[in-house]
């Protein structure tokens, strides 16, 4: 890949991440079109339902006549079904686009891509790359839920353990302890905002009557999933403040649970459990993605996590 190319790939995971949840459970995606090395159309997928990156890129086109030759850079290659909307490759090609270079390749197209000669070439003259290395990297991890989501029937699993500076996830005798700084907060607050939906066990919400909604970020609250088979947390509790919430009164396998959420559009889901529930999703093999939080609090002695 030439030096230009990574620039406009920059500048299309640039775009990419203004969808942010908007467009859950699809994938965030950013285009850039270009013409003489010179950016003539920019778009982004903003909206689930919503027209997609490569409609809004070329929808941006002043001239329309210079679409004609010009190269495409996108996060994710362009669609080929139909879904919600037409597929975005036939618009691509209709409109003269020349070239259409790739972050990542669709999971959805359920075919295999040549990356020895760098793509394939479709029956109009519009040829396909992939991009290769670190780029391609960052393209891949910005979609890891969709793909997740996509390709294995679940969402995409992060669980966030705090712990304190000697490794103990509570006190003595099962005592909850805040550990994280304010700094260590926000960052929390940050994944709530980025996951479709937060997950607990009913332990943490007797604990400290749980909020478990995005107060010191920018963002809409997930969907609060409150594991509580013994049928111990109260209505009054906070978490119960409005309808967005899930109660999970039964005993069920993870696993069932979890594609349950999946057909209903959930895409991300972040655990913040207690030692019980993280040994079990860890057990299950349903941990996609593992952040501790470590404070500065020494406490000596309480409750750890073998990791």
């Amino acid at each position: 890949m030439e030096i230009f190319d990574e620039t406009f790939m920059v500048r299309a995971l640039q775009l990419a991440q203004k969808g942010g949840r908007a467009v859950a459970p699809n994938p965030m995606v950013g285009a850039v079109i270009v013409k003489d090395g010179t950016i003539i159309g920019e778009g982004y997928h903003e909206q689930f339902g919503g027209p997609h990156a490569e409609v809004n890129a070329i929808a941006s086109v002043k001239n329309k006549e210079d679409l004609e030759g010009a190269t495409i850079y996108v996060t994710l290659e362009p669609c080929r079904h139909q879904g919600k909307t037409p597929p975005c490759l036939d618009l691509v090609e209709s409109v003269g686009i020349k070239q259409v270079i790739s972050g990542s390749m669709d999971p959805l197209h359920g075919r295999e891509v040549d990356r020895a000669d760098q793509g394939l070439h479709c029956t109009s003259h519009t040829s396909h790359r992939f991009f290769e290395g670190e780029l391609a990297v960052k393209c891949q991890h910005l979609n890891r839920f969709f793909f997740t989501w996509a390709t294995q029937k679940r969402p995409y699993i992060t669980v966030k353990i705090a712990t304190s500076a000697d490794g103990f996830v509570t006190g003595k005798g099962g005592q909850m302890v805040h550990f994280t700084s304010p700094e260590q907060d926000c960052y929390v607050h940050e994944l709530r905002a980025q996951h479709q939906a937060i997950m607990v066990g009913s332990n943490t919400v007797l604990a400290d009557d749980s909020h478990l909604g995005v107060r010191h970020v920018m963002g809409g609250d997930p969907l609060r999933i409150v594991l509580d088979s013994k049928k111990r947390v109260p209505q009054t509790a906070q978490v119960f403040r409005d309808g967005n919430v899930m109660h999970v009164t039964t005993r069920q396998p993870f696993l069932e649970l979890f594609k349950d959420l999946a057909k209903r559009g959930i895409a991300s889901v972040l655990v913040e459990p207690g030692p019980t529930l993280y040994t079990l999703l860890k057990k299950e093999n349903l941990v996609d993605e593992l952040i501790i939080l470590k404070g500065k609090k020494r406490l000596g002695e309480g409750l750890g996590i073998e990791f």
